[in-house]
């Protein structure tokens, strides 16, 4: 999860665009686990998580809200385009994930919101130039720390800035976890790392079966 320059990031996505981000930090409280007659990788919420009320940009410049979550099942996935691996490697995995439930025929298809712990760097034009690379529809978000912050915090998503180096660049450490959003614009599940794209596709059908009216 350390800092590093696009070309090295171009490099990891190439290597690492058919694998899970294994071995990647999560820091997670600890949610109640829902009691399921199926094993799931994933955690399903018993009760689905209300987000908070924060403003901020996506890629196209446009204010983002979490109100943009209701109606559509999301995944959401944050951390910063200077990752070396965790990051490009998860958006990877989402993005072969899109491509399973493509080919599975599914109705109801998720949407991809990748939300930025660096906005010092990740303005919308880096975060638009950088989420391309992965999937013509996936969404990036950046804004204001504070309100960046708020959004994580509600979430159990940790992070921590390191001290720049010599040369200004610094290293960032945070959570891996993939969340899913209701159409209700609410926590429903996650994944803690490693999550595969075949994990990710099947278990989001089971869960959207699970919830039809969520």
């Amino acid at each position: 999860m350390k800092g590093s320059s696009p070309v090295r990031l171009f490099i990891t996505v190439a290597l690492v665009a058919g694998l899970s981000a294994a071995g990647a930090m999560m820091f997670w409280p600890g949610p109640e686990r829902d009691l399921r007659p199926e094993e799931m990788v994933g955690t399903v919420l018993p009760q689905a998580r209300a987000l908070p009320e924060v403003t901020l940009v996506d890629h196209e410049g446009d204010t983002w809200t979490p109100a943009d979550l209701d109606g559509r099942w999301h995944y959401l996935f944050f951390g910063f385009t200077h990752c070396p691996d965790v990051c490009p490697m998860t958006l990877a995995t989402l993005a072969g994930a899109m491509q399973e439930l493509e080919s599975d025929g599914m109705d109801e298809m998720p949407a991809v919101v990748f939300v930025t712990v660096d906005p010092q760097r990740d303005t919308p034009a880096a975060m638009a130039n950088y989420v391309e690379h992965f999937h013509d529809d996936f969404v990036g978000v950046t804004g204001a720390r504070g309100e960046i912050d708020r959004l994580t915090q509600s979430l159990g998503i940790s992070y921590t800035l390191h001290e720049p180096d010599e040369n200004g660049d610094y290293a960032v450490d945070h959570s891996a976890a993939i969340l899913l959003i209701d159409p209700q614009g609410r926590l429903r599940a996650l994944w803690q790392p490693p999550h595969g794209r075949d994990v990710l596709a099947e278990e989001y059908q089971r869960i959207q079966q699970r919830f039809p009216s969520a």
